[in-house]
């Protein structure tokens, strides 16, 4: 997910380039694009903890529910928080269209304190979402042609064998709207999910990293319950625990537009969790 919440969290067609694949049998490309695709559902809905940690070893937890529907042309994400106070009502609304179609990922935000929804922008992305350290440039789903990739060789990673693919920005515009001059990824060889992500600045330093702390089967789907981030620079560190995870779930399409994030998350919209209703 975004890896994070697609796993917060993890290309329809493989995009162009010569990835090395010497180390085995599929191409730097190929492993990304079966990242992004991989199965997830035709949608889902979980309970999800954020956990912020800052550098003095004080913790602030923040809880949203998580929703996303798979549609004909794009997934759709939206996220309703309901506490603390102070986030209480904050949501978000995410469109990540099919890579092909050539259009990009949009993200809105709706703030209750000026009862305004904005959009966030290509130059925003790099800002931090809700105080964490994943940004909101994290949150858009892996896109395979904005970088050129190569596979470098092969780890374990919490005792799976993972793919290692280095990947560099394409263009200055996806260098301009994430800050990160280099990623290094770790993949999954059996089920594709994003184990651990390393990511550089434009000096080449390691500013943070993304790690998978724990997975679980739910539904057959092997699904990323915590996953981590680690500001090195700052001394800080975030968590998104997952529970209630429930896949191929019922959702209304009126749950994944701007209006909904106005509305608000009410009783009824969506099914009862499994140990709690809303």
């Amino acid at each position: 997910m975004s890896p994070i919440i697609k796993g917060i969290a993890a290309a329809i067609l493989v995009m162009g380039g010569a990835a090395a694949h010497a180390a085995g049998p599929l191409g730097a490309d190929e492993i990304m694009t079966a990242a992004r695709d991989r199965n997830d559902g035709k949608s889902f809905m979980s309970q999800v903890s954020l956990i912020l940690h800052d550098k003095n070893g004080n913790t602030r937890v923040r809880e949203f529910t998580y929703l996303q529907k798979d549609y004909a042309d794009s997934d759709k994400f939206t996220m309703f928080f309901t506490t603390p106070n102070d986030v209480r009502d904050v949501a978000f609304h995410i469109e990540n269209p099919h890579e092909v179609l050539g259009k990009e990922d949009s993200q809105w935000m709706y703030l209750p304190v000026s009862r305004q929804t904005r959009r966030i922008s290509t130059s925003d992305k790099r800002g931090a979402f809700m105080g964490s350290e994943y940004s909101y440039a994290d949150l858009d789903k892996i896109r395979v042609k904005d970088y050129r990739q190569t596979l470098v060789g092969e780890e374990q990673v919490l005792g799976r064998d993972c793919y290692v693919i280095e990947r560099e920005p394409a263009s200055p515009e996806v260098l301009t709207k994430t800050g990160y001059n280099k990623l290094k990824v770790w993949i999954d060889k059996q089920n594709s999910l994003v184990m651990r992500q390393d990511f550089f600045d434009v000096k080449g330093v390691l500013v943070k990293q993304m790690r998978t702390r724990e997975v679980a089967t739910v539904g057959k789907i092997d699904s990323i319950m915590l996953s981590e981030t680690e500001h090195f620079i700052d001394g800080t560190r975030s968590e998104m625990r997952f529970s209630q995870l429930q896949y191929d779930v019922e959702l209304d399409d009126r749950l994944f537009t701007q209006t909904a994030i106005r509305r608000g998350l009410k009783t009824g919209d969506v099914p009862a969790f499994a140990s709690s209703s809303l």
